[in-house]
């Protein structure tokens, strides 16, 4: 028996079992063969698939509608894409609009005028037919599910046009042979179109949200503001549009997204039912902090999901391996930290007697020393690497902040105060140091308390600073914002070596429509950077912050440059709104006045308890495989406190999400951090070990001993604190630890 037929015996003795069942347990029969099919042709077996469809009956997994439109969209033939098939698509969650409705809508406008060619005629005549619908019906007298039903033609409208757009810029080479010659300059059509039609397309979609009291969320395909201004860029730079994924698939994948799964089975839908069942078999155990969305753990045959058994494991997935240790002196490590493209690890000790110094080593060359930072006045408290990996920034104890060049040659020569350095042919000299001043940022209360310390002549003076980040957008680029236990926080050049914007002064206070402001001082909007709309769809109400400005002990800022979190002495963080920070572009050309604007705060998490530092998620958004976990992890920020435990914020819903318990942590600073992409928390401990959590849960995978009590040369105990954890970014695999017995640790987590 051929192995066809032994299919279709197989098939039709069920069937014949199940006398005609339309089920097979709990699942629908057409539903299962469906899906069976379209896995089949995604797999490639498109002889396999068309037997089973032939088999089971004939059930198509996309309607003879859908088939239509994806055609005409995948030839390209956008001139006959109108409402009518648009309105023929069978969306999901929609109920179909009135008979009335949908006449208006399908009605033909009358034929326009133009010179501009018979598409920009064709969809102008669609614009024309939706702005009928809208001034004769109108959407207040709509129920909400005909608004949403029309939400989402619309939407379906606007991707088809974005991508007629786009090929103005990018032509299919078909369609560039074959353009009319009176279609005009390829200058000039874009223009119009993005006016005349796309525009129109997207205020009457922002119409039909506000008209239904929809709000807009981020995971949105698109939304009016980001989607104008978005094409808009593209006409002033169109070499933008030559990164963009301009396959019309692609176009076609967005749109699917929109119809009903009954008629059309979502792309790799077999393959989501399995991660997730995978996912729901790993949760039992709860050491497990493996995910089936990562491709990398199974890239080798033994490390593979089997899908013939359940995936439980009742030992650990993962260990924990001492890999390597390096010990260039018996000074307590204070902090380290990778650069962000994962080449170098920079070390702060607590170095005194021979001086103070930075340690920057090359991870590629297995961690042989890559430069010696020299020229520090007092003990670093704090590093921070550039996102370009270029620049090292030094937060020592005194007032300066200073500036490391990488790419700097190193002088060869070796002077006498400096001779006991290791490779000292890599000595590398700051490029920059500055000071922050205080004085003419100094409220009332703090001018009359120092006035007596003050020099009479004086007119300003430092402050010390203590922390730092970098903006990581190309908007911003080598900006970062220093903050000081003296009350200020300052957004600072590393190119140009000047200060932008103090926020000590320049701050506001933004509450929402439902907030409280009786009895605060109004200000106006238009001297705020900011006036986004709120969670909840009002606009946000800014009222004067009287309050002193805090001491700032940490600092750091989201991947997107959009918020600003200060963690105080007070232990409270506070979170502030840049995303209308203007560009570098802007500030160049003088288009702005930052000595005007106020900078919104937009939350405050209440810790109440001291805190030691913050970290944010890696920043995983560069590796393609791994952006779905950035989402889930993008608002997030830990907090070491000095109570030992930790804790996981939603800074943006002002949510605690977690909280991590088992470390020391009574005396000293103790620094903490996100690893294995975003999956794990781990954190330093005055007992001289490592503390290692499943982020989402919350238990305790693994305690490390990391470091111990040593007795140095002059046979004086020295403490066990483990001060510090890093993470690599780009390996995942890789972390650090640092702690008083001078030794830093490099480990590795492997699976057994």
């Amino acid at each position: 028996m051929s192995q066809s037929n032994k299919i279709a015996y197989v098939l039709n003795s069920d069937t014949q079992e199940a006398g005609e069942s339309a089920s097979v347990g709990c699942f629908d029969k057409k539903q299962l063969a469906k899906l069976l099919v379209h896995t089949l042709k995604e797999l490639g077996y498109d002889s396999a698939a068309d037997q089973l469809l032939l088999e089971s009956g004939g059930y198509q997994n996309e309607s003879n509608h859908i088939q239509t439109f994806f055609r005409l969209v995948k030839t390209g033939q956008f001139d006959l894409i109108d409402w009518r098939s648009v309105c023929s698509l069978p969306l999901a969650h929609s109920s179909p609009l009135r008979p009335a409705l949908l006449q208006t809508l399908l009605s033909p406008a009358a034929p326009t005028s133009s010179a501009t060619g018979s598409l920009f005629e064709h969809m102008l005549q669609q614009l024309q037919s939706l702005q009928l619908l809208m001034a004769s019906v109108g959407p207040s007298t709509c129920s909400d599910a005909e608004v949403t039903t029309l939400r989402n033609y619309v939407e379906i409208m606007i991707l088809v046009n974005r991508q007629i757009f786009l090929e103005f810029f990018h032509p299919p080479a078909a369609a560039a042979a074959a353009a009319a010659p009176h279609a005009g300059p390829p200058t000039t059509l874009p223009v119009l179109y993005l006016r005349k039609v796309l525009k129109c397309f997207i205020e009457i979609w922002d119409a039909l949200l506000v008209s239904n009291d929809q709000f807009l969320n981020e995971e949105n395909i698109f939304n009016p503001e980001t989607t104008l201004r978005e094409l808009s860029t593209y006409l002033t730079n169109p070499k933008l549009t030559a990164h963009l994924n301009l396959e019309r698939d692609h176009l076609i994948d967005a749109i699917s997204k929109y119809i009903d799964p009954n008629e059309l089975v979502p792309k790799g839908r077999l393959l989501h039912l399995l991660k997730q069942a995978i996912k729901y078999q790993q949760s039992q155990d709860i050491f497990n902090i493996l995910d089936p969305d990562d491709d990398a753990p199974f890239s080798s045959e033994s490390h593979r999901i089997n899908l013939l058994q359940d995936n439980i494991s009742h030992d650990l997935t993962v260990t924990f391996q001492d890999w390597k240790t390096i010990q260039d002196t018996t000074d307590e490590i204070w902090f380290l930290t990778f650069s962000p493209d994962g080449k170098y690890l920079a070390s702060a000790t607590s170095e005194s007697s021979r001086g103070y110094f930075i340690t920057v080593y090359d991870v590629q060359q297995d961690f042989k020393i890559h430069k010696t930072c020299v020229s520090l006045s007092q003990s670093v408290l704090y590093l921070m690497f550039s996102p370009s990996s270029r620049y090292l920034v030094a937060c020592p104890f005194s007032e300066d902040v200073t500036i490391y060049d990488m790419n700097a040659i190193s002088p060869p020569d070796v002077s006498a105060t400096d001779s006991f350095l290791p490779y000292s042919s890599t000595r590398l000299s700051p490029m920059d140091s500055f000071k922050l001043d205080t004085y003419p940022y100094l409220d009332d209360t703090e001018s009359s308390a120092s006035s007596s310390s003050r020099p009479a002549n004086a007119t300003s003076s430092q402050s010390r600073v203590w922390c730092c980040d970098a903006f990581h957008t190309a908007q911003h680029e080598d900006w970062m914002v220093v903050g000081s236990p003296d009350r200020e926080a300052m957004v600072h050049s590393l190119t140009t070596k000047e200060s932008l914007f103090s926020l000590k002064g320049r701050t506001c206070i933004a509450l929402g429509h439902d907030e409280n402001v009786s009895g605060r001082k109004l200000i106006d909007p238009a001297k705020v950077l900011h006036t986004a709309k709120t969670s909840c769809g009002g606009s946000w109400q800014y009222v004067e912050d009287d309050e002193a400005f805090p001491r700032v002990h940490d600092v750091k800022i989201s991947y997107d440059d959009n918020y600003v979190l200060l963690m105080t002495h007070q232990g409270i963080v506070d979170v502030y709104d840049f995303s209308g920070f203007p560009s570098r572009e802007m500030l160049s050309k003088q288009t702005i006045d930052l000595k005007d604007f106020l900078i919104p705060r937009v939350a405050r998490l209440d810790i109440g308890k001291n805190m030691t530092c913050m970290s944010l998620p890696l920043n995983t958004t560069t590796h393609h495989r791994h952006r779905h976990q950035i989402t889930e992890s993008q608002h997030l920020v830990l907090v070491s406190l000095q109570d030992n435990e930790l804790q996981m914020w939603d800074y943006k819903e002002n949510i605690l999400i977690q909280k991590y318990f088992g470390q020391k942590q009574q005396h000293f600073i103790i620094r903490s951090c996100f690893a294995y992409n975003n999956k794990i928390v781990m954190s330093g401990s005055e007992d001289g070990k490592i503390y290692i959590w499943d982020r989402i849960r919350g238990n305790l995978i693994s305690v490390l001993s990391g470091h111990s009590t040593l007795i140095n040369n002059s046979s004086k105990p020295v403490g066990k604190n483990c001060n510090v954890v890093a993470s690599n970014p780009v390996d995942k695999e890789m972390f650090v630890s640092g702690g008083d017995d001078g030794k830093i640790k490099i480990w590795k987590i492997s699976r057994n």
